[in-house]
């Protein structure tokens, strides 16, 4: 695993990680950006073990109203997703592998000119009792959308 950092701003993660590896890069973030990684990493801790890996973690809106994070562990997806409130901290949701029948993604196109956020969305197709159901996951950067789905479809390829 190599982390290398190339201003106050960006640090280049090389996949796949350990949890107890990214919280050692804490205290080279940023003190605004800190506190979302702290609620992330926290939400983490009660889902994963240590030594589990992490093959990709980015930004992310699991829900259409909540912006978050998507992991790609090695056991689970994982989407967080930021409470509301006073105390703050996340919610998190576990998708299996198994559960997961097609990955499927886009590009979804601004009418406005600029956008505002990211454009990149993640369509899963799930395995449900009568059929099955979709979840979308949008605001993904543009620049790590490959990423994000070519590790999802290596996990359910497998």
């Amino acid at each position: 695993m190599a982390i290398r950092k190339l201003n106050q701003q960006y640090l280049l993660l090389e996949y796949p990680v350990t949890l107890e590896d990214m919280e050692r890069i804490l205290p080279e973030l940023p003190k605004t950006e800190r506190t979302y990684f702290e609620y992330a990493f926290k939400a983490l801790n009660k889902i994963m073990k240590k030594d589990e890996k992490i093959y990709n973690f980015n930004i992310a809106d699991p829900k259409l109203t909540k912006t978050g994070y998507i992991v790609v562990a090695e056991k689970n997806l994982i989407m967080l997703s930021l409470k509301g409130g006073l105390f703050g901290g996340m919610d998190s949701e576990v998708l299996k592998y198994e559960d997961i029948k097609d990955v499927d993604f886009d590009v979804t196109p601004n009418p406005f000119g600029l956008a505002q956020m990211n454009l990149g969305v993640v369509y899963l197709g799930m395995k449900g009792m009568f059929g099955g159901k979709k979840r979308t996951i949008r605001n993904i950067p543009e620049e790590n959308l490959d990423n994000v789905v070519s590790a999802i479809r290596d996990k359910v390829n497998k």
